[in-house]
């Protein structure tokens, strides 16, 4: 079997596990939950209703698809080996970085047809609610705000994953969990810590932010929500860089992998 072959079963095999999660349906329907109670909000709450449908459905996609991501990836490497259910798979003739890409692209791939079932039923409901055309928003600039999310959503699917090839599932889950959070309020931690009159300090500073993810560069909701511009130089900038990062997460997921010792 060549790699890509390989890739492809491995995928397909990580999609299918994933698709049999029961918290996997739990947290979808907790999502489109928030996403119909936000037609109920925005009759209750002042403001323009379509604002809030829009801020409350697409957050309610960010939350599951998040919860998704972390809770699938933590899963793809690490519980396969806690299983020893990896091993029959590891014995056969493929590389190791070829396994752990492999169920990382079935877990992105849920974790996408799962985003997009959410954002079919959030296009509906922000349609509905719509006073200016068909449609609030312009549509390549929703795109792009979903676009932007799923970069993100692939970031932290691969921080899980990456987590998951050294250390156990509840571990993995806890750091992917904390550098997930952390990773919102990146740009802050620099410009707070970069105010510091110590040189060290301010070096950390600069350390942290380039070592974590900047995911708030990756949020557009609020300029989406207020009629601002998404489509531009700058959201190309952020999902060039959050697909670099993603790399980069991958190829130290590889390579952890591939140097473990397996009992």
């Amino acid at each position: 079997m060549n790699t890509t072959s390989a890739l492809f079963a491995l995928a397909r095999v990580a999609l299918v596990e994933a698709l049999r999660e029961r918290i996997l349906y739990g947290l979808l329907a907790f999502a489109i939950g928030l996403i119909l109670l936000s037609a109920v909000l925005s009759n209750v709450t002042l403001g323009w209703p379509v604002r809030i449908v829009t801020d409350l459905s697409l957050s309610a996609i960010s939350l599951g698809g998040a919860a998704m991501a972390i809770l699938l990836g933590v899963r793809s490497v690490a519980s396969e080996i806690e299983r020893r259910i990896a091993y029959p798979v590891l014995a056969r003739p493929i590389a190791r970085w070829t396994y752990v890409v492999g169920r990382y692209l079935g877990v992105v791939g849920t974790v996408f047809f799962n985003v997009l079932l959410m954002a079919v039923a959030a296009t509906i409901m922000i349609a509905a609610y719509s006073h200016e055309g068909p449609f609030q928003y312009a549509f390549f600039d929703y795109l792009a705000t979903l676009g932007l999310m799923s970069v993100r959503l692939a970031i932290l699917a691969g921080l899980a994953v990456l987590f998951s090839t050294f250390t156990s599932s509840t571990v993995a889950f806890i750091a992917s969990t904390g550098l997930g959070i952390a990773g919102h309020f990146t740009a802050d931690l620099r410009h707070f810590l970069g105010k510091s009159e110590l040189e060290l300090t301010r070096a950390v500073g600069e350390l942290l932010y380039w070592a974590l993810p900047d995911l708030s560069t990756l949020e557009a909701l609020p300029r989406l929500i207020h009629g601002e511009p998404i489509l531009s130089t700058q959201a190309l900038v952020a999902a060039t860089y959050g697909l670099f990062y993603l790399g980069v997460v991958l190829v130290l997921a590889c390579w952890r992998f591939e140097g473990r010792d397996l009992p």
